[in-house]
């Protein structure tokens, strides 16, 4: 059952006991036709298929999806490690052409719009190559921010980016590198820059936010500045801890890793921090353990988050997405709902059919990721 974390004490919920923890890797098979199911009114239909990779995208002025190809939790040599373009003409129509935009990169992940460039973020990097209406073939990239922390624990190699252009902001995320240890000022942080008129880095790293220890994507909330993150918790604790999270990023806010999590709860493992505990704040929306939320997109009457899946559960959770209706102040209220379903079959504890990852918006349709599928999901509202 979907904690909540909104009306609670700073002290946050109760929550159960740490128990023993199991690991349980996926098993990819073939999918049937038309496996993933939809609310009534909607309708979900294959996109682009074929891809290799792919995590998160980004849709240009014209319609075109560019998307990153990288890592994923497999090993695998040769990563493809590259942006690619699908050529979409018209605002109804499926790609018709793939061309390779960049390639050389080091697990890119976040991918962006803004001031006429398209950003990337690499594990240590973040590039723009300039952009004009409907190209497909770029030059050399411009490298904006160098130096940041690399790779991590297991799956913490991924930097998200959110270009505010009218904000002249830019905001990165970096997760821990172990999965429970006492690290340096940037990890398990967002990180915030100040950009030029033309979108170039004038000021920064500040810390926007800390302890989380595995931020993965980043949006702000239409009509508001209010930033909003997808955060992993620690593993290891059990089947039910530590509850995943969304949230609204506090300025200055402490957010609990490696010490404690969900307020003040303290995590047995850590020395006591009993000033900064004190601080921890409560996120506004809890998602079980281990479901690992991957993205957030916001539309006109709810958001909608990305749960890739366990891997340190005894019965699988995730693969699926959510929805966070809005209340009566334009905010997500708290409540959690299956929103497209069908990657993990019925009964299943081993074999799944995929994992959802990014999602973009390209007109009124939402695209979504299937990173282990290699596909493109595109959801309407049916007329």
């Amino acid at each position: 059952m979907v904690l909540l974390a909104l009306a609670l004490v700073q002290t946050g919920p109760k929550l159960p006991a740490p128990g023993k923890s199991v690991i349980r890797v996926p098993k990819l098979v073939k999918a049937p036709r038309d496996f993933l199911k939809a609310p009534k009114g909607y309708t979900v239909d294959l996109f682009a298929e074929g891809l290799r990779h792919p995590r998160k995208m980004a849709v240009a002025p014209n319609g075109d999806v560019f998307g990153v190809q990288t890592r994923l939790e497999i090993a695998e040599k040769n990563q493809p490690n590259e942006v690619v373009v699908l050529h979409t003409p018209g605002v109804d129509g499926r790609p018709t052409k793939k061309s390779l935009w960049a390639k050389g990169l080091e697990f890119p992940f976040g991918i962006q719009f803004g001031f006429g460039c398209l950003y990337v973020a690499n594990t240590g990097s973040v590039v723009r190559w300039i952009y004009h209406d409907g190209q497909h073939t770029s030059g050399f990239p411009q490298t904006v921010i160098t130096g940041i922390p690399q790779k991590g624990y297991r799956n913490h190699w991924t930097r998200d980016i959110l270009v505010d252009q009218p904000g002249k902001r830019l905001y990165l995320t970096i997760g821990s590198e172990e999965n429970l240890a006492v690290e340096g000022p940037r990890r398990a942080v967002i990180e915030s820059y100040s950009l030029s008129d033309s979108g170039n880095v004038t000021s920064g790293p500040t810390t926007l936010a800390s302890g989380l220890r595995n931020p993965i994507g980043l949006a702000l909330r239409p009509g508001s500045k209010e930033l909003w993150a997808t955060v992993a918790e620690r593993d290891y604790k059990g089947d039910d801890l530590v509850p995943d999270f969304v949230t609204s990023i506090k300025p200055g806010g402490f957010y609990g890793w490696p010490y404690c999590y969900i307020g003040q709860h303290h995590d047995q493992s850590m020395p006591h921090k009993p000033e900064l505990e004190k601080k921890a704040i409560v996120p506004d929306i809890l998602l079980p353990a281990h479901s690992t939320p991957i993205d957030i997109a916001f539309g006109p009457d709810c958001a909608f988050v990305t749960l890739h899946g366990s891997q340190n559960r005894s019965r699988l959770n995730g693969y699926k997405v959510v929805r966070l209706p809005y209340g009566t102040d334009g905010r997500p209220n708290g409540k959690v709902e299956d929103f497209l379903t069908g990657w993990l079959p019925k009964g299943s504890n081993r074999e799944i059919y995929g994992r959802p990852a990014g999602m973009a918006w390209r007109g009124s349709s939402l695209l979504v990721v299937d990173d282990w599928g290699g596909r493109i999901f595109r959801v309407r509202k049916a007329n």
